[in-house]
């Protein structure tokens, strides 16, 4: 019998390809296996439906469109899914933007496993 994380498959949305990496071995390192990549918006929309990630990270800042739109969308579409955003901007008006959009967690870049390991646990929570 397999026994499911509750919080994969996880899918990661960054432009930055060492960003994605490093959260993946961030994510691997903790016990995760379920992880999924996506550069932008456009190939993240049928990873998101396919895959049906219960996790999602997700860069405020993509080439295609941005972070807050997309994270409209999921919500829209997808409302049981638990967004992280993730950004190099942490102004107190860019957190409360994206926990009143819905996000669940916010992560400032650069972050680090310790992190990443809090805002995982405190999904397992909700």
């Amino acid at each position: 019998m397999e026994f499911l994380k509750p919080l994969e498959p996880i899918l990661i949305i960054d432009d930055a390809p060492e960003i994605r990496e490093f959260l993946g071995d961030i994510l691997s390192n903790l016990g995760y296996e379920q992880i999924y990549e996506s550069e932008d918006f456009n190939s993240a929309k049928p990873l998101i439906a396919d895959k049906q990630p219960n996790v999602i990270f997700l860069d405020i800042e993509l080439p295609d469109t941005d972070g807050t739109s997309i994270l409209e969308y999921i919500n829209d579409n997808f409302p049981n899914i638990h967004v992280v955003m993730c950004s190099g901007h942490n102004s107190l008006e860019n957190v409360q933007n994206t926990w009143e959009l819905g996000a669940k967690g916010f992560i400032a870049k650069p972050f680090n496993a310790k992190k990443v390991d809090t805002v995982m646990k405190r999904l397992e929570l909700i």
